[in-house]
């Protein structure tokens, strides 16, 4: 038995070439991007090429390590210790006439791996329904897409200011059943609460939140739907970005229209704004102060060595915006400060100083934490002389890309960004059992800082105080979410800002080549 196991192993010594060590290498790839997919649906829940494609076309400065890090440990060993542990038992069973043909054929093997991993990417991330939509074209914006500029736009003698906050990944899943969640016990009861004594939009009776559209389920993405009033999708043949480039240059935004009436926008984030084209978003579109992480080293408010997950942690980000606050409100001018957390970013959230570790979960620990410092914040507010002609917003700025979260989770629940409207300018009986998504919080927005909209619509968006019907409510969820996916000429010409007659003389170009 010794000897025919010496000469089995002989022989395939003999047959390992570099065909076949290159066809092994194949194995494990096609085994590593399998995993990378299955990590990246339990860690971001990115599922369409849409998001993907804007990803890599835009700047990812500042993004966490932490994230890099979770890849590798989730999918690096365990495709090795797979590929290795098949290989061990395949080459134990007593087949040495198996075992040389494997080996002779392993590059073959390899090949159809990498075909089979690369279908399976295929099926997991729409590509087929992406090219598709790319053929039908829609004219979705031609037909309801309203001009802002064109908007007669009344606002009260007296200007309210405006605080929003979008809160990373908050979600009404968080809440328990009785009130709208997916929990047993709740983990964020702050926020609960603050939902409950103010204004909610709500796809039901309970607390609530707007549908989820194609092009906005990232924070950029939420960003623009909630002040351009239309999704993000740039499409895979569009200009590469970077921090200087010009970004959705036909919108007309909440901040552009706020700086026309006198008002100073800053916007507050503790990771770098560049990230995401982020910054050019709001440079371009209200002239913005940008304060990130960038200016809080620049300006000493932490040091240079200071960094933990995105930058820095949220408590920081919420005593630098009670600073910042005070500062803009003896201006004399209304105001409008944007806040963004990040503690609370997947795939576990970072635990701050005052997180408390009442759950066995450290992602429900932070976001307990989050709720709290949310809370104080606003009890601060309202101690302030200028609360009485402020309007606070808080949003979730989209679902939890953290799949593994949420498990447990009846099957038909269907989960929504938070939002509170606090301390409106108007009031309303039109904010239970609406379908909306927050593409309708731009006109929202604003008719809750007192100002009259003419139509009551603006980009796509509807004011949902108004009551009239948003656009899924007139044609249903599932129409909206299939025509924003087709082809626009009207929004990649009009709103992202393509030349049209450069993008034409291109082509004649290729076709006289």
């Amino acid at each position: 038995i010794r000897r025919k196991m010496v000469v089995m192993i002989e022989r395939i010594i003999q047959l390992i070439t570099f065909k076949e060590v290159i066809g092994s290498l194949m194995i494990f790839i096609a085994v590593l991007i399998v995993a990378s997919i299955i990590w990246g649906n339990r860690t971001f829940s990115v599922k369409t090429l849409n998001q993907m494609i804007f990803h890599l076309k835009v700047p990812m400065d500042g993004t966490d390590d932490g994230i890099y890090t979770d890849w590798f440990l989730h999918t690096v060993p365990q495709s090795f210790v797979i590929v290795a542990f098949t290989e061990i038992i395949v080459f134990n069973l007593p087949l040495p006439a198996f075992h040389i043909y494997l080996i002779a054929h392993i590059f073959a093997i390899g090949c159809f791996a990498i075909i089979g991993s690369l279908l399976f990417a295929l099926y997991n991330y729409q590509i087929f329904g992406y090219v598709f939509d790319m053929l039908r074209k829609t004219q979705l914006y031609e037909e309801h897409y309203v001009d802002p500029k064109g908007v007669t736009l009344t606002f009260p003698s007296c200007k309210r200011n405006i605080i929003h906050i979008y809160l990373e990944s908050i979600e009404n899943a968080y809440l328990t059943k009785t009130s709208g969640g997916g929990q047993d016990v709740s983990y964020m009861p702050e926020l609960d609460a603050l939902a409950n004594q103010n204004i909610n939009f709500s796809h039901h009776n309970q607390i609530g939140g707007s549908l989820t559209l194609e092009g906005t389920q990232w924070t950029i993405a939420s960003m623009v739907g909630q002040e351009a009033g239309i999704p993000l999708l740039v499409p895979f043949n569009s200009k590469s970005y970077n921090d200087k480039s010009n970004f959705f240059s036909g919108v007309y935004t909440l901040g552009e229209i706020l700086e026309q009436h006198g008002y100073i926008n800053e916007i507050m984030m503790g990771s770098d704004s560049n990230f995401g084209c982020t910054s050019n978003f709001y440079k371009q579109h209200g002239n913005y102060y940008i304060s990130d992480y960038n200016t809080a080293v620049e300006e000493g408010r932490i040091a240079k060595d200071y960094f933990v997950f995105w930058g820095y942690e949220d408590k920081k980000l919420f005593e630098f915006a009670k600073a910042d606050i005070t500062k803009l409100a003896k201006s004399g001018k209304p105001f409008n400060m944007e806040l963004v957390t990040i503690d609370t970013h997947t795939p576990d959230g970072y635990v701050c100083e005052d997180c408390q570790h009442k759950y066995k979960s450290q992602y429900a620990n932070v976001i307990a934490c989050q709720s709290k410092q949310v809370n104080n914040f606003i009890n601060w507010c309202k101690s302030q002389p200028w609360y009485e002609n402020t309007t606070i917003v808080i949003t979730g700025d989209h679902n939890s890309m953290s799949e593994k979260f949420f498990t447990n989770l009846d099957h038909d629940y269907v989960r929504t960004p938070y939002n509170c409207f606090i301390n409106s300018a108007v009031t309303t009986k039109f904010n239970k059992n609406r379908k909306f998504s927050i593409i309708d919080m731009y006109p929202t927005i604003l008719a809750a800082m007192g100002v009259k909209i003419d139509g009551n619509k603006l980009g796509l968006g509807v004011n949902l105080f108004s009551g009239e019907k948003t656009l899924i409510e007139q044609y249903g969820y599932r129409k909206i979410n299939q025509e924003v996916k087709k082809k626009s000429r009207y929004y990649r010409h009009k709103l992202i800002g393509d030349d049209i007659k450069e993008c034409e003389q291109k082509e004649l170009s290729k076709r006289s080549d």
